[in-house]
């Protein structure tokens, strides 16, 4: 995926920044409306979100939220009293955060800029998260590496990335690739297809990765471990989706959350 035009990427996102799938096309986007609805069904949808990110841990400490969307999670951050910084590759996503963030009269820097190449200097932040960003970029390791960069010594990393060996992805890619067949139009790479389709059809690169994949790519890390959630990706009664990430996520989830620290020299 290397040397992809970027363009295209941005263009996506710029027009669906993620989290607008969680708001009715009714609401004005930035209107207070707007992210109130996106947060409800955020927390409906994705209630693993508190337990598994724990926004709460974080308090007085600098923190850069890579690929920040409509700034959700970044508000939880700041309400819990990290001091934050974001950056997305698009306006449209920096704009938004923004007005999110002074809705709830919080401060916080947000600009525009690419993953791969960060305009933060060297021992930044204390902590550096990305949420289902670094497996849309062309070059997830260059962007890990800025990642480690960044990061003060000591310092932790917060990422999720797709997961192969999920529920999703393995028995998705099986029955998309029957359907495909059944209709007359395989696909050459059915996994690599079905995983692009998770965030629209017109979504130009998402990939995703298996632990043994990851671990190399976090080799320049230390105290590197895996959690997982969000295993059937659908909203089901409570009682579902607590059974859903207290048995089926911890090994089967789609989003893989990686945790790793840099080496406290």
């Amino acid at each position: 995926m290397k040397g992809m035009d970027k363009n295209s990427i941005r263009n996506f996102w710029n027009m669906r920044p993620c989290g607008t799938q969680f708001t009715e096309s009714r609401f004005e986007w930035g209107s207070r409306e707007f992210f109130e609805d996106v947060e409800k069904t955020r927390r409906e949808t994705q209630p693993f979100m508190t337990s598994i990110i724990r926004f709460d841990q974080y308090k007085g400490k600098k923190l850069l939220e890579i690929g920040c969307g409509l700034g959700t999670d970044l508000t939880d951050f700041a309400k819990a009293g990290a001091e934050v910084t974001a950056i997305d590759l698009t306006r449209n996503g920096v704009e938004l955060t923004k007005k999110h963030l002074a809705l709830h009269g919080l401060s916080g820097k947000v600009v525009q800029g690419d993953a791969e190449n960060l305009v933060f200097p060297d021992n930044s932040f204390d902590v550096v998260y990305s949420f289902g960003v670094l497996h849309h970029t062309p070059d997830t390791q260059r962007a890990l590496d800025e990642v480690l960069r960044i990061l003060k010594p000591g310092g932790e990393a917060i990422i999720m990335l797709y997961h192969t060996n999920s529920l999703h992805v393995r028995l998705g890619t099986l029955l998309y690739g029957f359907y495909r067949l059944l209709i007359g139009s395989p696909v050459r790479n059915v996994r690599e297809e079905w995983v692009r389709l998770a965030d629209g059809r017109e979504n130009p690169l998402g990939r995703s990765f298996t632990k043994s994949e990851v671990r190399p790519m976090f080799a320049k890390f230390e105290n590197v471990r895996f959690s997982g959630c969000d295993a059937i990706r659908l909203k089901f009664p409570k009682w579902i989706n607590n059974l859903n990430q207290r048995w089926l996520a911890k090994r089967w989830g789609f989003y893989l959350v990686i945790r790793a620290n840099k080496e406290d020299k």
